[in-house]
């Protein structure tokens, strides 16, 4: 490769580090409630050598993938991950670019100027802004998608085993960076049954051992978790938000990646399924002449666009989890930005056409350009959101909390357990879910408790300070502006 013909990649990777770079210096890496879960667990690995989380359970929730990296980073480097992944996760970004423009370059599309504008297309989204400013799995998880993609396009080149058995290892670490792995497995294993052999019995043997080897760490990880909980990946809700409000949702989010952002119900529904039907009207058409029609890369990427996009709609209609937004879709913007952008090679030969593919680009360019504007602005004046963000700093709850003010013996609870964990390194429990009642009466019959509720914790899943001053008696300890301590009574 010619590093003067394909500079725009070392560029484009450039733009991306430095500016994900400059959002992290200000204030540090963004922080959230699973990065709380990510980097407790890590700690709590190197230091007790249990994978346990803030409330010294074992982490179940999310795979052992990420916090296992975390603490080798801890163990290796004797720096805790909050101090490395600033510079990290924008060389990650920069190093995911590369991967990109490496699959842009061998796509073969008709003009100069698809791969850069693609490349800058990644570069500046707002998706994976958003990731590689903040303590999330999708961080890694994001470029191994990728890496799967190159390694299973070599695998659909040759036929030959010797090229699976990466592409199926690394479907295996996905797997247990990101629970949301079994849609790379998925398209793996469904691309390898529609696709030609020479004989079944090749076929079958490659199949069949693609799934057994990209599954095998998953099932190591649910074994685990069965083991320590009793439960495969923790306990889940049913779901409580509908297919179309999911839909809705699904809409929402690429209206803020591509078209300058909106809430309009009708308008996001609508984008939203039309989304969904064209995948699967391009994906129908591929699948009788699957090797003559699309190259492998858009085969590869269409096939986990759609896999993924059903995946969560469907898993957020039937589990209840956060919300669908971004940060869960964000492996999609990679696969859809490669999927949609090969129809406009069609467009492109045509030259009436070719305005239309222009005004296109421009269009998402300027969308992605406005967002990071605004991603600055916000940054700049008060931090990345989240536990890092300014506010904090002026919390009297938090200052107390750094104080450790509570009696040994007693067990700490809170609305936000990760926040106790994050400012006072204390370890904290969840409130009790509504849905549960066991946890319910262990709680109300707990002897020694203080608990610590913040006015701005918003979780309607779990107790309320009502439910909770009403069947347990609690005495006030003290009383801030942003919440309130509690202890039982004696």
């Amino acid at each position: 490769m010619s590093f003067v013909k394909y500079g725009y990649i070392l560029g484009a990777a450039a733009l991306g580090f430095a500016f994900t770079y400059l959002l992290t210096h200000r204030s540090g890496i963004g922080v959230s409630p699973d990065s709380i879960a990510y980097i407790s667990a890590a700690r709590n690995m190197v230091h007790t050598g249990h994978l346990v989380d803030y409330t010294l359970h074992p982490l179940v929730d999310w795979p052992a993938g990420y916090p296992l990296l975390l603490a080798a980073i801890l163990k290796i480097t004797h720096a805790d991950p909050m101090a490395v992944l600033p510079w990290l996760n924008p060389l990650l970004f920069a190093v995911l670019i590369g991967l990109c423009g490496y699959i842009a370059i061998r796509l073969g599309y008709p003009s100069r100027w698809f791969p850069p504008v693609l490349l800058l297309c990644i570069a500046l989204s707002p998706a994976l802004v958003e990731v590689y400013i903040m303590l999330w799995s999708e961080a890694l998880f994001i470029p191994g998608t990728v890496v799967f993609f190159i390694l299973l396009q070599r695998y659909m080149k040759t036929r030959a085993l010797g090229s699976l058995l990466p592409a199926a290892g690394c479907a295996a670490l996905c797997c247990v960076i990101r629970y949301s792995g079994v849609t790379l497995v998925a398209t793996g294993g469904f691309l390898i049954l529609i696709d030609r052999y020479p004989t079944w019995r090749k076929k079958v043997g490659h199949l069949m051992g693609f799934g057994a080897i990209s599954l095998s760490l998953l099932f190591v990880n649910l074994v685990r978790n069965e083991v320590v909980s009793g439960t495969l990946t923790g306990a889940r809700q049913k779901g409580m938000t509908p297919l179309w409000k999911n839909i809705y949702y699904y809409g929402n989010t690429f209206t803020g990646w591509f078209l300058y952002g909106t809430t309009h119900y009708h308008l996001c529904l609508l984008l939203g399924m039309f989304l969904i039907i064209f995948l699967v009207l391009l994906f129908g058409r591929g699948i009788p002449k699957l090797l003559q029609v699309y190259p492998p890369y858009i085969r590869i990427c269409l096939s986990f666009a759609l896999l993924y996009s059903l995946f969560m709609v469907v898993s957020a209609t039937l589990s209840r989890y956060e919300t669908i937004n971004s940060r869960l879709l964000s492996p999609l913007y990679i696969p859809l930005v490669f999927t949609l952008a090969y129809p406009l090679e069609a467009l492109w030969y045509r030259r009436t056409w070719r305005v239309a593919a222009v005004g296109c680009a421009l269009l998402v360019l300027s969308s992605q350009a406005f967002a990071d504007r605004q991603w600055y602005a916000d940054v700049k004046e008060g931090g990345i959101g989240g536990y890092t963000e300014d506010t904090w700093d002026d919390s009297p709850l938090v200052a107390y909390l750094k104080g450790k003010p509570f009696q040994e013996g007693y067990t700490l609870y809170s609305n936000s357990p990760e926040a106790v964990y994050f400012f006072g390194r204390l370890h904290c429990q969840l409130l009790p879910q509504q849905a549960f009642p066991g946890p319910i009466r262990q709680f109300y019959s707990e002897p020694r408790a203080y608990l610590i509720w913040f006015e701005d914790g918003d979780n309607d899943a779990i107790l309320t300070l009502d439910q909770v001053l009403t069947h347990k008696h609690m005495v006030l300890v003290r009383r801030f502006d942003d919440g309130v301590v509690y202890e039982t009574a004696n």
